[in-house]
């Protein structure tokens, strides 16, 4: 094995330096961009940003490397992209049907204590994975939210219920101890939805039509 072609390449000793000195020079450029995009896009991405940082990384990946390409090109590139995010973002400003097609509009998950089952398959979003960002609101059963909004950044707004009632369990599964100290007897709640009906009640849900019930929960205080 050669080392000297395995370690350093093909580029001549001068090449690396001219590579330190693009790289400064790309790093300063980026990082002006950003200012230039603005604190959201720093922030939090939504799908319109996100592919605008993603070709800002392609256009100045290949220049920082190749001795046969140049800065300008990348140079075009970014100004470009840097003119449409802003005139996107002064038309969003304007119409609000622009702001809604470029970064998104929220999806109502959760309504009255229970889970928006197409709004969920229509985000991608699991149940699992909405229990564990309802969990960081220290909610611990769907009765104690009233509506739950996934943001187009693919954060969660929760608004507490004024009045909790008893709800499905979101609890780990793993924590059966916790589980079964907040489990409520006699009402019952769809292990797909979250709808609460009496125990006696007919076996499908009427609201998804499941027939896996579990007892509901009650908040625990500390």
């Amino acid at each position: 094995m050669e080392w000297n072609r395995f370690l350093f390449g093909e580029a001549s000793p001068w090449m690396l330096l001219e590579i330190c000195g693009r790289a400064a020079v790309l790093y300063w450029m980026l990082m002006y961009c950003m200012r230039l995009l603005g604190r959201r896009v720093v922030s939090q991405y939504t799908l319109f940003e996100l592919s605008i940082v993603v070709t800002l990384a392609g256009a100045v990946g290949v220049p920082l490397q190749a001795q046969e390409r140049g800065l300008v090109p990348p140079l075009i590139v970014i100004a470009v992209l840097v003119s449409i995010q802003r005139l996107v973002v002064a038309l969003s400003i304007r119409n609000a049907k622009v702001a809604a097609a470029v970064s998104g509009q929220p999806d109502l998950v959760v309504s009255q204590g229970s889970l928006v089952l197409p709004a969920l398959k229509q985000a991608g979003l699991s149940r699992e994975k909405l229990y564990a960002l309802l969990r960081d609101f220290h909610v611990q059963h769907l009765g104690q939210v009233s509506r739950a909004w996934l943001e187009p950044s693919g954060k969660l707004t929760v608004v507490r219920a004024e009045q909790p009632e008893p709800g499905l369990c979101i609890l780990p599964r793993i924590d059966e101890a916790l589980r079964r100290e907040a489990r409520l007897e006699k009402t019952q709640c769809c292990s797909s939805c979250g709808y609460r009906q009496d125990r006696n009640a007919p076996k499908a849900c009427p609201r998804c039509n499941a027939r896996q019930w579990e007892p509901a929960a009650q908040e625990l205080t500390e």
